[in-house]
């Protein structure tokens, strides 16, 4: 896949800027992207470490470059990076400081790609500090971040700070189109996953049980007395069912807040009290309870709210 460089491709346009700077010598050490859209930031991280390593052709094969360390919890089956994946560890497995142990070949170049860098923890972040103030010479390290609060301070004055905006809105509208949503399903997409790229970014399977939930989740808070949205999810792992747990209650809440402040007088309340439950739960998923046992305490505490669960 190709970047572009167009007016209506913020991204583009950030990777013309990252040009222009390699161009004059003015690149910085690190780079933190950040943007709402967590593909699109892991695509552009990957552009502008092609531009660095000076590899033509499809973005994609720049993860494949010899002097190009790719750090990817997904990867990896964790939520975020932990500090064994950056500091070097006694049993000999693979961490930042190990790949960056010796000098990088060729034209001395070597691009280090980290994603979802708002999902580390802060003692993890602490051991990126120094390597982000002073990596090896010929090192650029390309930081994504969806969110830029759970960043610790030190980390993010060591960055210079790339924002990726979102698309246009007609050229969003014209994608929902294309993928058969209505205005109201790509409205309730949106508000579920924090704008609509985000949610155009799903696979229509995962569209479309979002939007079941949603209706169950509808009929639910206009007082239904069964509560599908409430179902645990599957997952062949437990970290696989944290995900899906975490992912689905996330959207959920975001509905409920858009309707504890814009919805039905009538609504307003139950949806309030039902805020209240869901984030009760999403710090319980961060610990770690068993997500079907987070499920439980949800319903209970639906239930002590005065709400039919």
């Amino acid at each position: 896949m190709e970047l572009g460089g167009g007016s209506s491709d913020p991204a583009g346009a950030v990777l013309a800027r990252f040009r222009r700077e390699h161009e004059r010598q003015r690149l910085a050490d690190t780079y933190l992207l950040l943007g709402a859209s967590r593909p699109r930031l892991r695509r552009l991280a990957a552009g502008m470490a092609a531009a660095y390593l000076e590899v033509h052709g499809p973005v994609e094969d720049v993860e494949r470059h010899l002097e190009c360390v790719v750090l990817d919890p997904d990867a990896l089956g964790v939520p975020g990076l932990r500090v064994e994946h950056l500091a070097e560890r006694g049993d000999g497995g693979f961490s930042l400081e190990q790949a960056l142990r010796y000098r990088p070949g060729g034209p001395g170049r070597r691009a280090v790609l980290l994603y979802e860098a708002d999902r580390m923890g802060p003692d993890a972040q602490a051991v990126l500090l120094k390597t982000c103030e002073e990596p090896p010479d010929g090192t650029l390290l390309f930081l994504t971040a969806g969110d830029l609060t759970p960043l610790l301070p030190a980390l993010r004055s060591r960055c210079r700070t790339y924002r990726l905006g979102a698309l246009p809105a007609a050229e969003l509208a014209q994608r929902a189109a294309a993928a058969g949503l209505s205005e109201h399903e790509a409205r309730v997409l949106a508000a579920c996953y924090g704008g609509l790229e985000a949610a155009l970014e799903l696979d229509a399977e995962a569209r479309s049980a979002h939007l079941e939930r949603h209706r169950a989740l509808g009929a639910w808070l206009q007082g239904a007395s069964t509560a599908t949205w409430l179902e645990p999810p599957q997952g062949a792992t437990l970290a696989e069912q944290r995900a899906a747990a975490s992912e689905s209650l996330s959207s959920c809440l975001a509905w409920l807040v858009r309707e504890s402040a814009q919805g039905e007088p009538g609504l307003r309340l139950r949806a309030d009290r039902a805020v209240a439950a869901l984030r009760d739960a999403l710090v319980d998923l961060t610990g770690n309870i068993t997500p079907w046992v987070v499920y439980e305490d949800l319903a209970v505490r639906l239930e002590a709210r005065g709400l039919v669960a």
